[in-house]
């Protein structure tokens, strides 16, 4: 049986598991947080699970302490050390029987998923129409440019409620507006599958400006279809990443005055496809992707009104 230290036990795993680097971030970034409780000194076999308990009572949100993670957080950092002890417990890697992440996780408050109000989303189109108009007229770079291609992004969202990474892994040949589909590959996903998804008739108009103008700047097939650096001569990069959608949506929020995220446009699709009359919870799950039927059970959220309308309903005595 070896000892290693975090740092090799972390690059065992994430070479054994194949992490994606995204992944691997996450978890040095867990590490890093714990290591700086102990001191930087301990290894894994040093901990025990008073100490794991003591680091949750130091960084927990509680009661008169407002400064503080929350239990959804402490439970995705136990969440992540508690797999690298049983990777390191099972390979003869770490000196200990026990896992000290075992059973440490709290229950958390049920709080429904932030979502948009319609009103927020005419918002932000109207801003960027506002920002698309100004290029237009002036020929000038607008507070959101380019206007047409950023109004691309937001209506692929809203349409799709795919995630940010998917998005990012699009390619030109995924896209088939013949047939009205476009392939999510598995290299984005969070489940690791590719979908295929339909483009709906609201969402086909933009996707085939981007086509278009993707074709007139020459893109091949395997080149990134969202790519703001093709499109405008202020960003200089060579893929688009997750940074600059995020200045993008951080623009947006401020100019609509609203809180504007890719995840919360998701949010905006699953509630209002589960809230439909002709909801599906199968075809909901698979625009979603989600791996666990579970999972997009949770967009089903209570309707007051429903539950006033029952509870007049009820015979008087």
């Amino acid at each position: 049986m070896y000892d290693v230290s975090f740092a090799e036990l972390l690059s065992r795993y994430a070479a054994d598991k194949n992490l994606r680097p995204k992944s691997v971030s996450t978890y040095v970034g867990v590490v890093r947080i714990f290591r700086k409780f102990l001191g930087g000194q301990e290894y894994p076999s040093m901990v025990s699970r008073e100490t794991v308990i003591a680091w949750r009572t130091s960084i927990l949100k509680g009661a008169g302490r407002e400064e503080g993670i929350t239990e959804s957080s402490w439970n995705n950092y136990a969440r992540h050390l508690k797999a690298l002890y049983t990777y390191g417990i099972k390979h003869g890697l770490v000196a200990t029987a026990v896992n000290p992440f075992a059973d440490v996780s709290v229950r958390q408050p049920r709080i429904p998923k932030k979502s948009l109000k319609p009103f927020e989303i005419r918002y932000a189109r109207e801003v960027l129409d506002v920002c698309r108009r100004f290029e237009s007229s002036y020929d000038e770079c607008s507070k959101i440019h380019p206007a047409w291609f950023w109004r691309v992004v937001m209506e692929t969202f809203f349409h799709t409620g795919i995630r940010l990474n998917q998005l990012l892994h699009i390619e030109a040949g995924d896209i088939n507006l013949k047939k009205r589909v476009f392939r999510a590959s598995a290299i984005g996903s969070k489940t690791h599958s590719e979908t295929t998804l339909p483009i709906p008739d609201e969402l086909y108009p933009f996707m085939y400006e981007l086509v278009v103008a993707a074709h007139s700047c020459g893109f091949k097939r395997k080149d990134q279809l969202f790519n703001v650096n093709r499109f405008s001569h202020r960003h200089k990069r060579d893929t688009m990443d997750t940074w600059q959608v995020e200045r993008f949506f951080t623009a947006l929020s401020s100019l609509s005055g609203c809180r504007i995220t890719p995840h919360r446009f998701r949010h905006f699709l699953g509630t209002s496809l589960m809230e439909s009359p002709e909801r599906n919870l199968h075809v909901v799950q698979n625009i979603l992707t989600h791996g666990d039927v579970r999972t997009t059970l949770g967009y089903v959220h209570p309707d007051v009104e429903a539950m006033r309308r029952a509870l007049n309903a009820r015979p008087e005595l």
